[in-house]
């Protein structure tokens, strides 16, 4: 009779692929963008509204995410839990709620549904 598998004994097949899920992890890892790629698709979707004049890092210039090499000031990407963050100098040429809703909108998708911050730090008159 064969003796019984003990409990903490995994199969060879677990031991080539991993627990269980880790396919899904991985998978989903490679459809994401990294926190720097992302970053600068949502500074390339900011700037292209016409009422925003520039991307502005705050008071500190804490708005800001580390890429290669140098900083992207106005764009705060963290972690997946936590809010997009942009600061923003506006062209008032349109209400800043139509146009913070605007970039919201604009935003949404390339966040996947992530809340987004915006911060108007200044504003110029056209």
């Amino acid at each position: 009779m064969p003796e019984p598998t003990p409990p903490d004994a995994r199969s060879p097949a677990a031991v080539v692929t991993g627990p269980p899920g880790a396919a899904e992890v991985a998978a989903q890892r490679r459809r994401e963008p990294a926190p720097a790629a992302l970053a600068e698709l949502v500074a390339e979707a900011v700037v292209a509204h016409p009422s925003v004049v520039r991307l502005d890092g705050g008071a500190f210039g804490t708005v800001a995410t580390w890429l290669s090499g140098r900083r992207l000031v106005g764009v705060l990407v963290g972690r997946t839990d936590e809010p997009v963050e942009i600061g923003v100098v506006l062209r008032l040429d349109r209400p800043i709620p139509a146009t913070v809703a605007a970039l919201r909108a604009s935003l949404a998708p390339l966040v996947d549904g992530a809340p987004v911050d915006v911060t108007v730090a200044d504003v110029e008159v056209p």
